[in-house]
């Protein structure tokens, strides 16, 4: 693999960047620690080795709120609600102690208005591209760090390969020139990473979207990196005295260092390449199942109740053109079915209308709910599908049909693949009891699972919250923790969150930014628990998957996973989205950290692979250790 650029979090100091984010190992020969990405090919009957070859190219955003930002956003005043939100949440989907969100107001009455004022504030953010300008005469055109689209777009195979020669490239926003580094035209001293940014503070954000090319075969590909530095560099005054601060002022230690578990990422596939998380575009159906089983008791009941009043709130003022539904499961049965509609149609709730007792049927409103987003009266065959699951114990249920709706639960012929262990029968197979030979065909656990990867198969997204008293309890016959399971078996991947059920009011906007979300976020945590992410697989990192249409795990699925496609070659451009926030917090003890990591993408050859991975070569490194 090529050499790797350093990427630099600080606070006060220099954030020297994120700076260089994703440069790593971005030019050729990423593929040549495994395979040539084709064997051989013959031409005019001779035998000529193939090739694997990766290019990158890159937008970055900084938002610090310099007054060019204020005409396009603004945090929301009063009852406000805000139009894009950026949470402190970790990978658990656990909110970050005493921090809050991001959360910005977009001015203008209608959905395109709102949506025309974020381009213009992500274009008044852009600080760095390559290719900025088409030209080797800087002075012929100006600087504006936004991408210029290269004609055809295979077009970057031709730069150079080697990255030290695309950093310094002139078609680089503040491409080295002469010694010099370019900006607008101006030559001042030279530097490397893709990011200068000092003195970030909580609300500060940014994003880098690259643009990778398979430039002749098609390949696996992996996002990759690995922490290479990580200081305290002494201590103010307000560090020291700051109850969260337990850092030693001159250490080095990663454990010490509060900013790694401070900052917020995420990564997604951008397809349109609009270094946006878009929230304001398309349809979405969204159909809410809540959990009503009897675990759910006294003030329990009200907080329940009091939250899905909230969400519906929420989901009546959200920009996003959405269809709301509902229903209840629990007392082996799914009550309360509401079809999709308008949510200001929705009702608003009470304890006497959920039951609050019996057993928990999830596999049953799951697939209910699914079936309502396809077949439903008002469904629409181009919006995206969410469910929304609300719970706070795993499943529990018996062998027999439920209905709700009109519809039949495990569904029937001619869908009856994976909606039950046993698709020869019209029960559920694990729930406890035998099957017709008296046998116990499998587990609630397992069955409800393969529920809900069918469900994730056909391109609906699963969204749970766990709302249990101790959500990583392991209970309800489950082999892992309660929250694990949702996290690795139901949700779709990035979308499982922890809430308390007295918080679940106070966080319905933020669930509601979050789930319609219509890109697929597969990450999101802080940025020490990305790095052990991006560090897994034997360095390889997360692996990619090439069919956004299959329901591939990036970050707890196997690397062979049949559901994990190769990326197209031929030079055809893959987006991929990295988005850094500082939520807004007090945060005295992250003053004078710095953090300091590597970004990377790895790719494999297709052919005569399955994914699985080899273990890159060898390259010197102190890098320490995460805990």
């Amino acid at each position: 693999m090529t050499d790797k650029k350093t990427i630099e979090l600080s606070r006060r100091k220099v954030l020297a960047g994120l700076g260089t984010i994703g440069l790593a190992s971005a030019g050729a020969g990423l593929g040549t620690s495994a395979y040539f990405s084709d064997v051989e090919t013959f031409t005019n009957n001779s035998l000529v080795a193939g090739s694997l070859d990766m290019k990158v190219d890159w937008e970055e955003h900084y938002s610090d709120w310099s007054d060019d930002e204020s005409e396009f956003a603004y945090m929301p005043m009063g009852d406000e609600e805000p139009d894009y939100v950026l949470p402190p949440l970790n990978s658990n989907g656990e909110l970050i102690p005493d921090a809050k969100p991001i959360e910005l107001v977009f001015p203008g009455e209608t959905a395109a208005d709102k949506q025309a004022a974020k381009d213009g504030l992500w274009e008044a953010t852009a600080i760095e591209a390559f290719p900025d300008v088409l030209s080797e005469d800087p002075a012929l055109e100006d600087y504006d760090g936004l991408q210029d689209v290269l004609e055809p777009e295979e077009a970057i195979c031709d730069f150079p390969a080697d990255l030290d020669a695309v950093l310094s490239h002139p078609f680089r926003t503040g491409a080295t020139v002469d010694g010099g580094v370019t900006l607008g035209g101006q030559t001042t001293q030279a530097d490397d990473p893709l990011i200068q940014i000092s003195d970030v503070k909580p609300g500060d954000f940014g994003e880098v979207t690259f643009s990778f090319h398979l430039c002749d075969n098609p390949g696996y590909v992996w996002l990759n990196g690995e922490l290479v530095s990580a200081a305290e560099n002494g201590h103010t005054e307000p560090e020291a005295e700051d109850p969260d601060e337990f850092g030693a002022s001159d250490s080095t230690n990663p454990e010490d260092v509060e900013l790694l578990d401070e900052i917020v990422t995420r990564v997604w596939y951008d397809p349109n390449g609009n270094n946006q998380v878009d929230v304001l575009a398309g349809e979405i159906d969204l159909m809410l199942a809540i959990d009503d089983s009897g675990s759910i008791d006294g003030e329990e009941q009200d907080n329940l109740i009091a939250g899905v009043n909230s969400l519906i709130t929420e989901l009546q003022g959200a920009v996003a053109d959405i269809q709301t539904g509902l229903l209840t499961f629990g007392d082996n049965s799914i009550d309360n079915f509401l079809g999709l509609t308008d949510p200001s149609t929705l009702p608003t709730f009470t304890n006497a209308d959920f039951d609050f007792s019996g057993n928990t049927p999830l596999p049953a409103a799951l697939d209910i709910a699914d079936q309502e987003l396809r077949n439903g009266t008002n469904a629409r065959a181009a919006a995206d599908k969410v469910i929304v699951v609300i719970t706070d114990g795993g499943p529990n249920y018996e062998n027999t049909e439920y209905t709700a709706g009109g519809y039949t639960a495990p569904r029937g012929s001619p869908d009856t693949t994976g909606f039950s262990q046993d698709d020869t029968n019209n029960q559920y197979d694990g729930g406890g009891g035998p099957d017709a030979s008296g046998q116990i065909i499998d587990s609630e656990e397992n069955e409800t699972a393969l529920v809900a990867e069918s469900i994730r198969d056909s391109t609906t997204r699963i969204v749970t919250v766990n709302v249990a008293e101790d959500p990583n309890a392991a209970g309800d016959g489950l082999s892992v923790p309660f929250q694990q399971y949702l996290e690795d078996e139901i949700a779709s991947s990035g979308f499982a969150y922890v809430v308390g059920l007295g918080d679940l009011s106070g966080v319905a906007d933020d669930i509601v930014a979050l789930v319609t979300v219509p890109e697929e976020v597969f990450f999101q945590g802080t940025l020490r628990e990305a790095l052990t992410a991006l560090a897994g697989n034997d360095g390889r990192g997360i692996p990619l998957d090439g069919n956004r249409m299959t329901a591939f795990d990036e970050v707890n699925g196997m690397e062979n996973d049949p559901d994990r496609d190769c990326f197209a070659g031929l030079g055809t451009t893959h987006y991929l989205g990295f988005q850094w926030w500082l939520p807004i917090d007090h945060a005295n003890q992250i003053q004078t950290d710095t953090v300091a990591f590597d970004l990377g993408f790895y790719t494999e050859q297709c052919r005569h692979n399955d994914g699985a991975g080899m273990i890159p070569e060898e390259t010197e490194t102190t890098t320490p250790q995460l805990p």
